[in-house]
């Protein structure tokens, strides 16, 4: 914009200054704070819960929506990252991510590219969750034979509404939270599993770099920020096994 309005005012002479250049763009700011996550016994009782088929639930032999929030939980994928995966995306223990979900209010969701530069990525799947997302493929099957007005989705998508559209973020958002008063757990979003999956990485000792990358970060000063209680602990304690050493 300052660029054109500089062309009227120097090449064609239509405005006699550019006002654009008094304008300062602040600087980007990493907001910090206390990142909402599940405890490992909170996020294993959260998964528990949607084992169970709820009798109210119109299609409650599917379990497709344990396999959406497992892959989140052990992954740390954004929810539009993981709406928008298709089983091409996944080639045995290795899983590509290359778009995310886009459902904007008011309007037809679409496709994207993902969020930063760094967001594209393919990241490796431990032993479970390669077990649930097999398990989910055949549940997925057999939910689509065992009812009628269940449909399988055209664009061989991971996870999909009966119709076989793509499942609405408002609708796994009101899940999730349903699923977290019911079982007398902290009334959090899908997006606290991708918090609970980093925290869980550092804790257990991760490289911060690795769980930078794993998350699609577009630098470790990100991470490092975002999960600074963690990143914290990990330096003290690093520096308490210098001084043992030492």
């Amino acid at each position: 914009m300052s660029s054109a309005i500089s062309d009227a005012v120097h090449e064609f002479r239509i405005l006699r200054e550019n006002p654009l250049q008094r304008i300062k763009i602040p600087k980007e700011v990493t907001k910090i704070g206390n990142v909402q996550c599940f405890s490992v016994d909170q996020l294993n009782k959260f998964l528990d819960a949607l084992i169970v088929p709820q009798k109210n639930a119109k299609y409650q032999h599917s379990k497709q929506y344990y396999a959406l929030f497992t892959l989140i939980a052990r992954t740390g994928l954004r929810i539009g990252e993981a709406l928008a995966l298709t089983w091409d995306d996944l080639d045995g223990d290795r899983l590509t991510v290359n778009k995310t979900l886009v459902y904007p209010l008011n309007s037809n969701p679409y496709i994207s590219t993902p969020k930063t530069k760094t967001s594209g990525r393919t990241i490796k799947l431990d032993a479970h969750t390669v077990r649930v997302l097999k398990k989910h493929k055949i549940n997925q099957m057999e939910v689509i034979l065992r009812y009628e007005n269940y449909q399988a989705s055209q664009d061989g998508l991971m996870f999909h509404q009966h119709d076989g559209r793509w499942l609405r973020t408002n609708v796994v958002r009101d899940y999730f939270k349903a699923v977290c008063k019911r079982e007398g757990l902290p009334v959090l979003s899908p997006h606290a599993l991708r918090h609970t999956h980093a925290v869980h990485l550092l804790e257990s000792g991760a490289n911060i770099k690795y769980v930078s990358e794993r998350l699609g970060h577009a630098s470790v000063k990100v991470t490092a920020d975002t999960y600074l209680h963690i990143t914290r602990k990990i330096e003290d304690d690093a520096l308490d096994l210098y001084s043992k050493y030492v």
